[in-house]
């Protein structure tokens, strides 16, 4: 079996507690693991999920995930492990209590998967009984819309250059990274029934204003935002079903695909299957972030091309 992300979450823990990672030095980045390692990327982004959700590592715009001081990170999982004093728990605030359950439920969701998230758990890892939880969020509805609020609110444009085609890009591939540091949240996003929280709508006012300096109408703009989305959201389910099952075989998606060539080979000898068996062995080996960018690129340039052959 490969490296896996806790093996390797553990030998960059050490580096940080023994203080040769100091505060604000970057972690490897995603790509730098997984050239190192030889792991698949949905491995590499996991590790840096781990060493956030133990308060080591925290995400910095324009650099990368870089580490927290391990006294705070010390502090933070001491915490969680302990809990706070009751007096300090009787005089918590409820909204500064519902930011540590919501802030609690997206490590969790983001390092085990929302398949494990529970009012049990949650109160356990914040140190709040679960009738408070009940209280603050009292259906998983609310309590899933809150993560989702506290997760959109990393994502950010990129600074206007301008040309609204490169604004669109820059800024749902902004999105894209959001969604690989929170696996959990791009199938929790509804379309046709969307969650009337701020961040979704800051991201739709900035998608419809952005498309509208491109001369089309409002509607056209909103149609085009969801078709936009829709390819990052569904590029982005993929990824916490490959984290699940990458975790239980032990094998990442590449390593899975090898060992079933044989078979690929033999189903694809006809030619009837002549493109499918160019591929096979060719050492062609699916990138999710590549695919994504690429895919975005083609859509943008679509949009332009059919808004300049309508002018």
């Amino acid at each position: 079996m490969g490296t896996s992300s806790a093996e390797i979450a553990t030998y960059l823990r050490s580096q940080i507690l023994a203080g040769e990672l100091r505060p604000g030095d970057a972690l490897p980045s995603a790509r730098e693991i997984t050239r190192t390692w030889g792991v698949a990327i949905a491995t590499a982004s996991r590790v840096h999920a781990l060493l956030r959700a133990e308060g080591l590592a925290t995400p910095v715009r324009g650099v990368g995930t870089v580490v927290r001081t391990p006294a705070s990170a010390a502090r933070s999982r001491s915490v969680r492990m302990a809990g706070s004093s009751s007096a300090r728990r009787e005089n918590e605030s409820d909204a500064a209590a519902a930011v540590r359950i919501v802030t609690a439920a997206v490590s969790i969701a983001d390092v085990e998967g929302i398949g494990s998230l529970s009012t049990r758990r949650v109160a356990h890892a914040v140190q709040l009984p679960p009738t408070l939880l009940n209280r603050l969020h009292p259906t998983r509805e609310d309590l899933v819309a809150g993560m989702l609020e506290r997760t959109l609110r990393e994502w950010s444009p990129e600074p206007v250059t301008g040309c609204w085609h490169d604004d669109l890009i820059a800024g749902h591939l902004e999105l894209w990274r959001v969604f690989r540091r929170h696996p959990w949240a791009a199938p929790e996003l509804s379309i046709t029934r969307p969650q009337l929280i701020p961040g979704a709508l800051a991201f739709a006012e900035w998608a419809i204003r952005t498309l509208t300096q491109a001369g089309i109408s409002p509607e056209d703009a909103l149609e085009t935002h969801i078709l936009l989305f829709l390819q990052a959201r569904g590029t982005a389910i993929l990824l916490e079903p490959e984290e699940e099952a990458e975790s239980v075989t032990g094998m990442d998606a590449d390593t899975w695909v090898d060992g079933r060539l044989d078979t690929l080979r033999e189903l694809s000898s006809t030619e009837n299957h002549a493109a499918l068996r160019s591929l096979v062995g060719s050492g062609y080996a699916l990138d999710l972030d590549r695919a994504y960018d690429r895919g975005l690129r083609l859509l943008v340039d679509g949009i332009a091309s059919r808004i300049r052959s309508a002018q």
